[in-house]
């Protein structure tokens, strides 16, 4: 996350500009989401409390700066990408109020922690339906190695922009920051692959971007 105290006008203005932009699309896709399907209000609530949870055990690096879980491609899979985002901002405010972070960096931290991993998570499923039909390519390669890619380019990302926005020195950030994505992304892997695994055998149906005609009727 973005620490307190940044003061860069420029920097914040464009972080919230995005955001602002992201959630208005975001509620035009809940538009169109629940045309045609009701919202799972058990399981986003029990989504939801989960990623209060891992986003709250944060391991700490650089002073002001942690890392920590993010459960963006199991939320993306699950509930679909407009609806994805409704936990991970949950989750993001629940972190900023709880360390008593400046809100005027919750837009930039929004875009690079919400609504990047969204995005990021959407484009693989695209690629992975594009794949042969198996199940098990959707679970290892959708579940297990995006989630893995998606923590290490929202992570790879972060560091960029924190470089970018000066705040920290190039050499110390490779050392102490983005090298420790790699744990944490193996971490996000192995759980995410496990759930998906189970969601995915028992109940298929509340995986939304899971089709189940084609991975297991034509199996």
């Amino acid at each position: 996350m973005i620490p307190s105290g940044y003061g860069d006008l420029s920097w914040i203005l464009l972080g919230w500009l995005l955001a602002l932009l992201g959630y208005a699309v975001t509620l035009w896709g809940l538009r169109r989401q629940f045309r045609t399907m009701p919202l799972p209000w058990g399981a986003l609530l029990i989504a939801t409390g989960a990623l209060l949870v891992l986003w709250q055990i944060r391991a700490g690096t650089l002073p002001g700066l942690s890392l920590h879980l993010m459960g963006a491609m199991l939320s993306t899979l699950v509930f679909g990408p407009a609806l994805a985002v409704l936990p991970l901002s949950v989750a993001l405010a629940s972190v900023t109020l709880a360390t008593g972070m400046d809100w005027s960096t919750f837009g930039l931290n929004a875009c690079l922690l919400v609504f990047w991993p969204v995005l990021v998570s959407r484009g693989l499923a695209r690629l992975v339906s594009y794949l042969p039909s198996n199940i098990f390519v959707f679970i290892f390669l959708g579940g297990f190695f995006s989630s893995a890619a998606v923590v290490l380019l929202t992570g790879w990302l972060l560091t960029g922009v924190l470089w970018l926005m000066q705040l920290y020195p190039w050499g110390g950030m490779l050392e102490d920051f983005a090298s420790y994505w790699l744990l944490v992304a193996f971490s996000e892997a192995w759980l995410s692959g496990m759930l998906l695994t189970v969601l995915v055998v028992y109940s298929p149906e509340r995986v939304a971007l899971f089709d189940a005609v084609r991975y297991i009727d034509r199996a």
